[in-house]
């Protein structure tokens, strides 16, 4: 009877120790952790990548890999990225220690779409009262695609919507003429330029 306690006993005591050596020695993963400067800003955004932050304690990080959320990827602790247009991505960092584990931080960049670049010119470019003066807006531009819309203010209480327009003056003095415009990505912006209309007849030669 006492030698089944002892072996009991025995059992047990090694079953404690072989467990408390395996968990002493078990491999432990790798921390993946970054910062990003700058996390938002307008495009083109340019931003660093630091991983070097990432960690082991039992060994080594011998790979890191980032994706950028734009399809695009890069190598290594600390990398560099372009965003050209603007949106949400979503960073992720995945490194891989010297025993083969891994470990998967992610995080957000916000990338502002910049506003379009709105111009225009007019003729003739001394118009009188009563004359008919076209407006052009055709040399605007926006780097997020098309402009979808151009909108107008003359300055007299009249208003009208087109990349080309025509209005006429009936009083001399001046007036300031906004142009709006919009982009396919919803982004706007105005411009204002002041036209002066000449009490008599307008000095325009064609």
């Amino acid at each position: 009877m006492r030698w089944r306690i002892a072996v009991v006993l025995a059992s047990g005591l090694a079953a404690l120790l072989v467990g408390g050596c395996v968990d002493k020695f078990q491999m432990k993963p790798p921390e993946a952790l970054f910062a990003l400067r700058p996390a938002q800003g307008t495009a083109p955004l340019t931003i660093t990548c630091d991983g070097s932050l990432s960690y082991d304690e039992d060994g080594k990080i011998v790979e890191y890999i980032w994706d950028f959320g734009d399809g695009t990827r890069g190598l290594g602790p600390i990398v560099s990225h372009t965003y050209e247009t603007g949106g949400t991505y979503r960073v992720a960092l995945v490194v891989f220690d010297d025993q083969g584990l891994s470990d998967r931080r992610e995080s957000q960049v916000q990338v502002a779409f910049p506003p379009p670049i709105p111009r225009f010119s007019y003729a003739p470019w001394r118009p009188g009262t009563g004359e008919l003066i076209r407006f052009d807006a055709g040399e605007s531009e926006s780097p997020n695609g098309d402009i979808v819309e151009y909108r107008w203010s003359f300055g007299d209480g009249e208003w009208a919507v087109g990349q080309v327009v025509e209005h006429r003056y009936w009083y001399g003095g001046g007036y300031p003429v906004t142009l709006t415009v919009i982009d396919a990505a919803g982004q706007q912006a105005t411009l204002t330029q002041v036209i002066e209309i000449q009490g008599g007849p307008g000095c325009y030669t064609p």
